[in-house]
C-alpha cells in the first residue's frame, strides 16, 4: 500500500451546530444568527438560561477562533467581540482563556459521544450497530469539522491541562464504547479499566483517520469512509482468541521505576569528546553535539513539558556552548523538531530493518518489526515521550512529521491484502488504520510512564495489525508464536 501524501490544508470552516457557509457570507451568518445574543432589558429569562446561553456563545467562539488562528493568539478582546459579550461577563462566567478552553472542550467531547453512542446503541441489530455508530461520526465530523479537529487533535499551545483534558475525554469514550461493544468489559482489570487493547486500537485508528481528513481539508470524504471503517472494525471479534493473553490495565508508573537498558544511539551520544582542540573529523564532532542537544531537548521536554524547554537549560544538559547550540540550530523549536525526527527516524529504521530480515513471511516480518519498534520506544523512554506524546501540544510541523512516520509504517501493511483468503475483502483503509490504531497504542503506554511495559502488549498489537488479513485465529497463533 503507497503511503497516503499528507499535506497541511486549513481547516475548512463549519459552525457548531453545522451549516453551510462560504465566502462573505460567513462573517455575517456568524454575528447574525449563531452569535445573535438574547433580549437585553426587562424579558424575564431565568437568569441561568441567560448565562447558559453566554457561555455556548463564547465556547463556540473558542472553537472558531482556535481553528482560524491557533490557540496562542486567540485573545479575550477577540472572543468576547464575536460572542457579543462583555469582557466582565466573559469573568463572570470563566477564569480565564484556558478556563474557557477547558470547557469549550468538554462541551464537544460529551456532545460527540452522546450523539455516537445514542446511534450505537438504538440500533437492535448486533452487527449494525459498528456501521450505525461509524455513520454518526463520520457524518458529525463532517458537518463539524472544527469541532471534532479540537477533539481528535486538541490545540496547540494549549498547555498540560489541556493535554490532561484530552486524555481523559478520550479515554471515557472508549470506556463507554467498550461498555457497550462487549459484555465482558474489564477482563484482567486492575482498575476498571479495559485490559483488552482491541477497542483502544480501533477506535484510535478511526481517530487517525479522521484527524488526517480534517486537516487536509477533506472532511467530506468522511461519510463515504463510514463503510469501509466499520468493515475494518467488524473484523476483529469481541473477544480475543483463548491464548492470547491481555496485557495488565495500566496505573501510571511510580517514580523510580525499572528503567528499561539505553539504546545503542544513546549511550553512543552520552560519551563526551575531549574538550579543547581535537583531531577528531568535524563531522564527527558536530555529530556528536548535534546528538547532546537533541537528547537533552527530549529529556528536558519528559521531565518538565515543552513549556519548560529552554536554551540554556538545552546547552547545560548537552554540555555546549550556545554557540554551538546556534551553529547546529536556530531555535528551541528547531531543536524540538530536530528531536523528533531523530526519534521518528531511529523507530522506523529499527523496524523496517527487523521487518526486511523477515520479509519473505510478512505475518512474522510485522511481528519482528513491531517487537523491534516496542524494544526501541522502551530503550529510548525521552524520545518516546517527545515524539509520541508532546507534538501535540507543539505545532502543525511536528504533527506533520509524526504523520509522514505513521503513513510510512501504514506502507508494510499493503503485502496483506493478496494474503487474504478467498471471499475475504479487506477494506482498502485497514492499513492506514492499523498504523494509526498501533500508534495510539504506543501513545496510550508513553503518555502513562509505562513505555518499559509495552512489550508485553506487543502480542496483542500483532494480533490487531494482521487480523483483517488473516482471520483473528491465525493472527493470535502468529502474535504468541516465540513470544517469551
Amino acid at each position: 500500500m503507497a503511503a497516503r501524501n499528507v499535506r497541511q490544508k486549513p481547516l475548512k470552516s463549519a459552525g457548531f451546530p453545522s451549516r453551510a457557509q462560504n465566502g462573505a457570507s460567513v462573517a455575517h451568518e456568524r454575528q447574525a444568527g449563531r452569535y445573535r445574543p438574547l433580549p437585553t432589558g426587562t424579558h424575564g429569562l431565568d437568569p441561568e438560561v441567560v448565562k447558559r446561553d453566554q457561555r455556548g456563545r463564547l465556547q463556540q467562539a473558542m472553537i472558531e477562533l482556535i481553528a482560524e488562528k491557533g490557540y496562542p493568539a486567540v485573545r479575550i478582546v477577540d472572543l468576547t467581540k464575536l460572542a457579543h459579550v462583555s469582557q466582565p461577563t466573559f469573568y463572570s462566567l470563566f477564569a480565564d482563556k484556558e478556563d474557557l478552553f477547558l470547557s469549550a472542550y468538554e462541551r464537544v467531547a460529551a456532545r460527540t459521544a452522546k450523539t455516537v453512542l445514542r446511534a450505537y446503541e438504538a440500533e437492535p441489530s448486533t452487527d449494525g450497530r459498528l456501521s450505525v455508530g461509524m455513520r454518526a461520526w463520520t457524518e458529525l465530523a463532517a458537518a463539524e469539522p472544527e469541532a471534532i479537529s479540537l477533539l481528535v487533535l486538541g490545540a496547540f499551545g494549549a498547555g498540560a491541562k489541556a493535554l490532561e483534558r484530552r486524555r481523559l475525554a478520550l479515554d471515557e469514550l472508549e470506556r463507554r464504547v467498550h461498555a457497550a461493544r462487549s459484555p465482558i468489559a474489564g477482563r484482567g482489570s486492575r482498575t476498571g479499566e479495559t485490559a483488552d487493547l482491541t477497542v483502544k486500537a480501533i477506535l484510535g485508528g478511526i481517530r487517525e483517520i479522521t484527524a488526517t481528513r480534517l486537516r487536509e481539508g477533506h472532511a467530506s470524504e468522511l461519510p463515504a469512509l463510514a463503510g469501509e471503517l466499520a468493515a475494518w472494525a467488524g473484523s476483529y471479534p469481541r473477544e480475543a482468541p483463548a491464548g492470547l493473553d491481555a496485557p495488565p490495565a495500566l496505573g501510571r508508573r511510580a517514580a523510580g521505576g525499572s528503567a528499561a537498558p539505553a539504546s545503542e544511539r544513546a549511550r553512543r551520544a552520552e560519551g563526551r569528546l575531549p574538550s579543547g582542540r581535537s583531531d577528531l573529523p568535524r563531522q564527527f564532532i558536530v555529530k556528536s553535539q548535534r546528538e547532546r542537544i537533541v537528547d537533552a531537548t527530549a529529556a528536558i521536554v519528559a521531565e518538565k513539558g515543552l513549556a519548560a524547554l529552554t536554551i540554556p537549560e538545552i546547552v547545560r544538559r548537552a554540555n555546549v556552548s550556545n554557540q554551538t547550540f546556534y551553529d547546529i540550530y536556530t531555535s528551541k523549536h528547531d531543536a524540538f523538531l530536530g528531536a523528533q525526527k531523530v526519534g521518528m527516524h531511529q523507530a522506523l529504521m529499527v523496524a523496517v530493518e527487523a521487518y526486511q530480515a523477515e520479509q519473505d513471511d510478512w505475518p512474522r516480518a510485522t511481528r519482528a518489526g513491531l517487537r523491534a519498534l516496542v524494544d526501541y520506544l522502551a530503550s529510548e523512554p525521552a524520545h518516546a515521550h517527545l515524539s509520541l506524546v508532546d507534538t501535540f501540544a507543539a505545532c502543525p510541523e511536528a504533527i506533520e512529521i509524526r504523520n509522514s512516520t505513521i503513513q510510512a509504517f501504514a506502507a508494510y501493511f499493503g503485502p496483506g491484502y493478496e494474503l487474504a483468503g478467498d471471499g475475504v475483502e479487506v477494506p482498502a483503509i485497514a492499513g492506514e488504520a492499523i498504523a494509526g490504531g498501533i500508534w495510539q497504542v504506543l501513545h496510550h503506554y508513553v503518555e502513562n510512564d509505562c513505555v518499559a511495559e509495552l512489550r508485553d502488549a506487543a502480542p496483542q498489537m500483532t494480533y490487531f495489525a494482521l487480523t483483517p488479513f488473516l482471520g483473528p485465529e491465525k493472527a493470535a497463533a502468529y502474535a504468541v508464536e516465540d513470544s517469551a
